[in-house]
């Protein structure tokens, strides 16, 4: 036989094999039911008691010693027991049991904002308390512009406060005191310019006499130049001071306090933007979530809403399985399981079958329809993660 021969047969045999596993399977619970478990020991325990009765007598146990014929006796005794254990084992263990597997809600989280990750305080594969950051960007930049908002906002506040609430006699004379203060800065910072013109008059003859550097006469030009500018200043503040005060005089119309306030809507929304802004340089756990993966290092740049990790909801863990129509068939929602899973040896979990799909299969395997249902466990315990392979079994359907 050829080797494309052989793997053929191979491939059959082995099919075969699992069909028949499967109608053994499906067969066990009309064959071993409750009813004809101890007809079913007593039959097996006769059986074995026959055998070892005929061996006993047999000639050729006749003709050995007693040490002989008891390690025989023994033998069959081992034999009936193991015999026994088996027929209990298929009787007793719960059917139908089938593979499993973990799965969990899964989130994609981003920055909202754009810019240069500054920390990252947790790996892949770790589990992060609901609320604590997981990243985080530079920030400085939009606390600053949320501070300088909120800062326009208080101070329009302000202004429409004063505006809806106006003490004109105390107000105007306020105004005056405020033209005054104003016009005494002035006067001093003209006398300040002058001054500082003496000097730069003074230090350019200086300079043309060859008495300084011409580094020393640029320190008074840059004076006469700053006291110049504060001088400006000072003008500017004055026309402020005076216009404020024809405003108190006249107070303010209806539609000037309108303005105001739609002023400060505007303002609101800005303030609002702004810390949604800072908020958004950092990634926060929705939940209590495992880091399934995580993308971003300390110094990358990101884009704002490009997903950088992803996230898994333990709380809301089940387990997936896929079986035969004839299995889905066979069990009801609401029935209770035992869960056993490989990476988590010597431990046994409860739980129960909340929904089994039979209307329509989930997948195709061989050639054969597969319909998924879904467990719920009782308490994962923090230790059951996604992806981990189970056996489950049927206790109570």
């Amino acid at each position: 036989m050829d080797k494309e021969k052989l793997n053929s047969k191979l491939k059959e045999m082995k099919k075969q094999a699992g069909v028949n596993a499967q109608k053994t399977k499906e067969n066990l619970g009309k064959v071993f039911d409750k009813e004809n478990v101890k007809d079913n020991l007593n039959k097996a325990k006769k059986g074995v008691e026959k055998a070892v009765d005929v061996t006993m007598n047999s000639s050729i146990v006749k003709k050995m010693n007693s040490g002989q014929k008891i390690a025989v006796l023994g033998i069959c005794i081992f034999i009936l027991v193991v015999i026994i254990a088996l027929i209990g084992r298929f009787i007793f263990s719960p059917e139908p049991s089938f593979w499993c597997v973990a799965a969990a809600p899964k989130l994609e989280l981003a920055f909202h904002s754009g810019g240069e990750v500054e920390e990252v305080a947790f790996s892949a594969k770790q589990t992060v308390p609901r609320g604590v950051v997981i990243a985080h960007l530079a920030n400085e930049a939009y606390s600053n512009n949320l501070k300088s908002a909120e800062l326009e906002l208080m101070e329009a506040n302000l202004k429409s406060l004063n505006m809806e609430n106006r003490l004109t006699d105390q107000e105007n004379a306020l105004a005056e005191i405020r033209i005054k203060a104003a016009k005494s800065a002035n006067e001093a910072a003209i006398a300040a310019y002058e001054l500082a013109d003496a000097y730069e008059a003074l230090y350019r003859e200086y300079l043309e006499n060859g008495m300084i550097s011409e580094a020393i006469y640029n320190i008074s030009l840059n004076d006469k130049a700053e006291a110049e500018a504060i001088m400006q200043s000072s003008e500017k503040d004055i026309e402020k001071a005076e216009q404020y005060h024809e405003t108190v005089k006249k107070g303010y119309t209806e539609e000037e306090i309108t303005a105001a306030k739609e002023e400060n809507e505007i303002l609101n929304e800005q303030v609002a933007k702004a810390k949604a802004a800072l908020d958004g340089t950092s990634i926060i756990a929705p939940f209590t979530a495992y880091l399934n993966s995580i993308s971003i290092k300390t110094g990358d740049i990101v884009e704002p809403k490009l997903p950088v990790c992803e996230v898994i909801d333990l709380s809301k863990l089940w387990l997936r399985g896929l079986v035969n129509k004839s299995l889905a068939e066979s069990i009801k929602p609401g029935s209770a399981v035992t869960v056993e899973f490989r990476e988590i040896p010597n431990e046994t979990f409860s739980g129960k079958i909340i929904s089994v799909a039979t209307s329509k299969p989930a997948e195709q395997k061989d050639g054969e329809d597969l319909y998924e249902l879904r467990i719920e466990l009782d308490k994962p315990g923090g230790i059951v993660m996604p992806g981990m392979e189970a056996v489950a079994i049927v206790v109570s359907n």
